[in-house]
């Protein structure tokens, strides 16, 4: 920043008076390294670590009448925990999410081609207290975890061996009644990737949703890790989204103020309607 105006280098630097940062979740780790190198505040905020599950597409189909995109919510028994499902994709695919130094998964639907299975994340809340409060660290370590264990690829696991305390093997997935949509797997064990009590609050969460969604629970549901959504570094910032660099506003799941597309979405229109109105002044 020189004299009130920022300066973009690249091709040809680029000078402008304001500034909206929304690189999304992908970019939500060097947005937070840039802050911090240009002196603007962050906090930590949770995050949510899981898996993504996939299962037979007609156990869902009572709820998917009622609504698309359901968003369920539970507390485990045993740590009083928030697990929730997110993104549900009925009759649709789960994808690979590759980053520089860690692989995750995620799961969409098409409007041409459908599946035989529906897939959602299933996902336990965490937020770090003094004197670890870094959650994207935190997050971060998971992640490469499970993609060593992986060996660069996300983790597929039957529930019935992850049940079990064994690791699932290619035979023991082609005996499932469901067929992956997403095969550049490796089949293993998810409780050497994930921490124990995110692991405990996966299992006790799909038995509380069974009663909801009869079936999900079942030996040949699929459970692919790692899911985690890194929306946790916040910045504060005004109504308008800007941050207390005038003229640098935040917007998207970066920003750490929002869950999903359409309110990544509404924060950006936000910013950007603040900064018509200055300019209109």
């Amino acid at each position: 920043m020189k004299n009130d105006v920022f300066v973009l280098r690249g091709n040809g630097d680029i000078e402008t008076r304001y500034l909206i940062a929304s690189p999304g979740r992908a970019g939500a780790y060097w947005l937070r390294e840039e802050a911090n190198r240009l002196g603007i505040a962050t906090e930590y905020g949770p995050i949510d670590v899981g898996v993504r599950v996939e299962f037979p597409a007609e156990i869902y189909t009572a709820i998917e009448e009622v609504m698309y995109d359901a968003k369920l919510r539970v507390r485990t028994a045993t740590h009083d925990d928030m697990v929730r499902t997110f993104c549900t994709n009925p009759r649709g695919f789960v994808v690979k999410e590759t980053y520089k130094e860690f692989v995750l998964v995620n799961g969409h639907a098409e409007n041409e081609g459908e599946t035989e299975n529906t897939n959602f994340a299933l996902l336990s809340h965490v937020d770090l207290t003094d004197p670890v409060e870094d959650t994207t660290e935190y997050g971060r370590a998971i992640a490469k975890l499970a993609t060593t264990i992986g060996g660069g690829k996300p983790i597929i696991q039957r529930l019935k061996d992850l049940k079990n305390g064994r690791r699932s093997t290619q035979e023991r997935l082609q005996r499932a009644t469901i067929v992956p949509t997403l095969v550049d797997v490796t089949p293993g064990d998810i409780s050497m990737a994930l921490p124990a009590r995110i692991v405990e609050n996966i299992l006790e969460g799909l038995d509380q949703l069974d009663n909801i969604i009869p079936g999900l629970a079942a030996d040949n549901t699929l459970l692919y890790a790692p899911e985690i959504k890194f929306y946790d570094t916040q910045y504060p910032v005004n109504r308008s989204m800007e941050t207390r660099i005038p003229g640098f506003f935040v917007a998207g799941d970066a920003s750490g103020h929002c869950r999903g597309i359409v309110y990544s979405a509404v924060t950006g229109l936000i910013a950007g309607e603040a900064i018509r109105k200055r300019e209109q002044a």
